[in-house]
């Protein structure tokens, strides 16, 4: 029975689907709509009705198309996920609180107005997570081959072309602003990734190559730069992806052990970081040098006491307090009550965008989410144990909270098209177009 080009069909589904404000649904709906016309009109034909008769009886039955839309137009409302909006909120806010506290201390050896960049950064970030909180995601799916591509053109002028800063030859300058691209580039990756190993055959060996192929390269250009604290993070949640996507996992672990030899050669081929890691085994052995920050931030976090020290830091004992050490300013300031606490949301904002993945209907989706936390936990759990010395030190700031702009504009994009995800979490075609109404 060909429903498609049956005119009162379509004009009752068109009837119903005005009343649908959230328009991205309205494919879904129109093909449960006709599904059920289908059964109960198939039901009347085999009592005897003819199939004009069947139809009219089963619009009839289906009820008034005004009320139904009605109906679905309060199932079909846009609902963001409210708990995840919060945490971010609170983790921007936080930031904001430490980035003001320190400028009015004086805890930088530098003029720089860190509280009034923070407000900027926060209001373009807005914009950023407004924008793609609105934008359907599923679009980017047919871009991904171009979104790799083009990542990894950018990231390979960047290592060339960049400015060298720390060691790492990371930084892009654009007019008046500056990114650190390389640190930006995972998530590009991941998006790309996801779409390009959506539906990705990685039972046949050459796809398996072909796929191997295209996750490594990315990693060594990020560790050419090099950047081993993102290197890691890129290859954690891209092995997750390749899991995700349905990639052998005794082939992953083949790969993990793999990606762990290219890592620790990183490590020990340049002389810093080699040091950087025996001075955290050790760091009694150089305590004025390589041991010295280790040595500081375990003295800050042990003084820290429950409530704090409150606005007493010492700006002499360690730098960056306002990048990769917030954590502990923050914990040394107002006691590991705060810091408790700060833990605990993020181990619930991660768990809740975890949740996402097993409620969304499109495998592309379960994708994007399943890198996007990877990569937030990664950044999470790294600068957490690193400022209580469980890891070696490294440039990872703490998501939304550190000081960082480009960084910040990044996880606020994150945070939009997770959003943009969940609000079509009910939506089970994944076209690769706009279909028009």
């Amino acid at each position: 029975m060909d429903l498609n080009h049956n005119k009162n069909i379509q004009e009752y589904i068109r009837e119903i689907c005005s009343q649908v404000k959230f328009r991205d649904v309205h494919q879904d709906i129109k093909l449960e709509l006709e599904d059920h016309i289908r059964e109960i009109s198939e039901q009347y034909l085999t009592q005897g009705s003819s199939e004009k008769e069947a139809i009219r009886k089963a619009i009839a039955q289906m009820g008034d198309a005004d009320i139904i839309g009605k109906q679905l137009n309060q199932v079909h409302r846009r609902k963001p996920e409210w708990s995840i909006l919060l945490f971010s909120f609170i983790f921007i806010n936080i930031g904001l609180l430490a980035m003001y506290f320190i400028q009015r201390q004086s805890l930088l050896t530098y003029d720089i107005h860190i509280f009034q960049n923070s407000l900027l950064f926060s209001f373009i970030s807005l914009i950023t997570f407004i924008c793609l909180y609105f934008f359907d995601y599923r679009k980017l799916e047919k871009y991904s081959k171009h979104i790799y591509l083009g990542a990894l053109l950018i990231l390979a002028i960047t290592i060339l072309y960049g400015i060298q800063l720390n060691g790492s030859r990371s930084w892009l300058i654009l007019g008046p602003f500056s990114i650190n691209f390389v640190s930006v580039s995972p998530l590009l990756f991941i998006v790309a990734l996801a779409g390009i190993f959506n539906k990705w055959d990685w039972n046949n060996k050459r796809k398996m190559l072909q796929g191997f192929i295209l996750s490594a390269l990315p990693l060594i250009l990020i560790l050419a730069s090099p950047s081993i604290s993102t290197g890691a993070i890129y290859a954690i949640a891209c092995m997750v992806v390749m899991i995700v996507s349905g990639a052998d996992l005794k082939k992953i672990i083949l790969i993990s052990g793999v990606s762990m030899v290219i890592l620790m050669l990183s490590i020990i081929t340049k002389p810093y970081q080699l040091t950087r890691l025996l001075t955290f085994l050790n760091p009694e052995a150089d305590p004025l040098g390589g041991g010295y920050l280790k040595i500081q931030l375990s003295k800050i976090i042990s003084d820290s006491g429950i409530f704090g020290k409150g606005f007493t830091f010492n700006p002499q004992l360690i730098p960056n307090i306002h990048t990769d050490f917030v954590f502990a300013f923050i914990t040394y300031t107002f006691g590991w009550i705060a810091s408790i606490l700060l833990i605990a949301f993020i181990v619930i904002f991660l768990i809740r965008i975890a949740r996402i993945a097993r409620q969304v209907k499109i495998n592309y989706a379960k994708l994007l989410i399943s890198g996007f936390v990877s990569i937030l936990a990664v950044q999470f759990l790294w600068n957490v144990s690193m400022n209580l010395g469980l890891v070696p030190l490294s440039a990872m700031g703490l998501p939304f909270v550190s000081y960082s702009g480009s960084q910040l504009v990044i996880n606020a994009a994150t945070i939009g098209i997770i959003s943009s995800i969940y609000m079509r979490k009910n939506i089970s075609n994944d076209y690769n177009g706009l279909k028009s109404e």
